[in-house]
């Protein structure tokens, strides 16, 4: 018996194989682990592309030209001269200095007359720059001394001049110097000719009395871009100077000042500020801020209502957290996609924006009392102030307070922004109901479109000309990071079910047909 089932020629062909299948899938593991410890050990990495795409969008060639015929018009000079402090060849065979010179090379090959591309060799001829060893600090706005040395870049115009270090054209993960993975040239260099040429940079106050604390700094370097000077205000303390134009508040921990026993009420000064024409608030929350009563209740005359629970037996109260787990980026769904309103009013704000706009740990909002909704269009009304309403939360949202789902999460405002008309223009309100919606993660990213609905924020407050629609390009694919859970979840079953399903199809057929040959 045992020499027949040896002997029997399906046994031994199929014995054969499956140690075959055995002996393939062993040494390929096994050479996957060598490969990876090997790997790991020599850091045998290399960027996806190397070579990253510095040529110029058509975007960014776009937003120039109307720049420059716009000061033109107004009567200027816009010529920008891009100062690289080495010679030619030694900038043109550095390996990052080189995309930030063929970028501006491309720009001043496009509007020649404007702008110019020159190399000085800084060793040699060290007083090619030095009227230019003054520059500001985009997180202070303050002048301070600049070193220049040959992996500088300087923008000089008509009594303007800036100096940039060479990390500054570029993205690096974690923050750290050492991990380099994109390329942000185009946006850069767009961002300080728009400023070189335009008028006088607005002011941005960010208020710094109720315990406002910053992640990181990348807020401050995207208003940089946007090209506001920064300075820092305490509310209760110093005016407002006349020409701040823009004031933010960023995660504070305190509430304003409205006790009614101190002559400062910063409620007051804050209504007072906004009842001028071209002024405007920005106020960033999230799902981890204190209640602020007062201010709270300032931001609802503006059309912003917080959404909270309150516990029946204590009387605590906790703010809404809002989940979708199918539209998350997170496997908790706090991560989510903020569904741009378009409809009627607030579509038209948010008209050309195409990319997903995310926002983690975000808390909800909802249309204050006494603010009538305009046929669901997006924006409500009470008197001379309407609040448009931009991005709100998904259809299968769910609210979470206190550790337990407490009510239906969908349609919630995630961000909006109110105007009031005045006899001469306007001013204007908004919030973000999410801190990190403004970190250096969602700032700097390629794919989502945080940074793109603040520029937007701030052409609605009436700035012109802004870097909009320009992005970093990263030496290896981000695409990845746009796949939510849900998706995620699709693609794994397919790439699982996909080739179970194919091989059992091929077994079928190869049974059928061996039965009846």
């Amino acid at each position: 018996m045992k020499k027949s089932v040896f002997r029997n020629r399906r046994m031994r062909y199929g014995g054969m194989t499956v140690l075959l299948t055995a002996l393939v899938v062993t040494v390929t593991v096994l050479a996957n682990a060598v490969f990876s410890t090997l790997a790991e050990r020599h850091q045998w990495y290399s960027y996806a592309t190397s070579e990253i795409d510095y040529s110029v969008t058509e975007s960014c060639y776009t937003l120039l030209g109307a720049a420059i015929e716009s000061a033109r018009a107004e009567g200027k000079d816009p010529n920008v001269r891009i100062l690289f402090c080495d010679l030619d060849s030694n900038v043109a065979s550095d390996e990052t200095l080189r995309y930030v010179y063929m970028t501006a090379g491309l720009l001043a090959a496009r509007f020649p007359e404007e702008i110019s591309v020159e190399c000085h060799d800084i060793w040699s001829n060290p007083g090619a720059v030095k009227d230019y060893a003054k520059t500001v600090d985009p997180t202070t706005g303050e002048e301070i001394a600049a070193t220049i040395n040959s992996r500088c870049v300087v923008l000089v115009a008509e009594g303007y001049s800036r100096v940039y270090k060479l990390e500054e054209f570029y993205v690096f993960k974690n923050g750290s110097a050492e991990a380099l993975w994109a390329y942000n040239g185009e946006k850069k260099l767009a961002a300080g000719i728009l400023r070189a040429i335009g008028t006088e940079g607005d002011e941005v106050c960010v208020i710094t009395n109720h315990g406002e604390k910053f992640y990181d700094y990348e807020l401050l370097y995207l208003l940089d871009d946007a090209g506001y000077t920064i300075s820092y205000l305490d509310l209760y303390k110093d005016p407002i100077p006349a020409d701040c134009d823009l004031l933010i508040s960023y995660n504070p921990s305190a509430d304003l000042a409205n006790d009614g026993l101190s002559e400062t009420s910063e409620v007051q000064i804050l209504e007072e500020y906004l009842g001028q024409e071209g002024k405007q608030l920005l106020v960033f929350l999230g799902n981890s801020s204190p209640a602020l009563p007062n201010l709270e209740a300032f931001l609802a005359d503006w059309g912003f209502a917080f959404d909270y629970m309150t516990e029946a037996a204590s009387g605590a109260t906790y703010r809404y957290t809002i989940q979708d787990t199918a539209q998350s980026l997170t496997s908790d769904g706090y991560t989510i996609y903020g569904k741009a309103v378009l409809r009627g009013s607030s579509a038209e704000l948010l008209e050309g924006l195409s990319r997903n706009t995310v926002f983690k740990n975000a808390t909800s909002m909802h249309a204050a009392q006494g603010y009538v909704n305009n046929a669901s269009d997006g924006s409500y009304t009470k008197g001379d102030r309407t609040l448009y309403t931009l991005y709100e939360s998904g259809d299968g949202a769910v609210a979470w307070a206190n550790g337990r789902a407490v009510a239906d999460g969908s349609g919630r405002i995630l961000m909006g922004v109110t105007e009031q008309i005045l006899p001469g223009g306007s001013s204007h309100v908004a919030v973000a109901s999410s801190m990190d919606f403004a970190s250096e993660a969602q700032l700097q990213s390629a794919v989502y479109g945080n940074t793109d609905s603040l520029l937007r924020l701030f052409r609605i407050f009436g700035r012109e000309h802004l870097p909009e629609g320009l992005t970093i390009k990263p030496f290896d694919s981000a695409r990845i990071s746009t796949v939510t859970m849900s998706q995620m979840l699709s693609w794994t079953l397919a790439l699982t079910l996909t080739p179970a399903l194919l091989i059992s199809l091929i077994a079928a057929v190869v049974l059928i047909k061996r039965r009846r040959a």
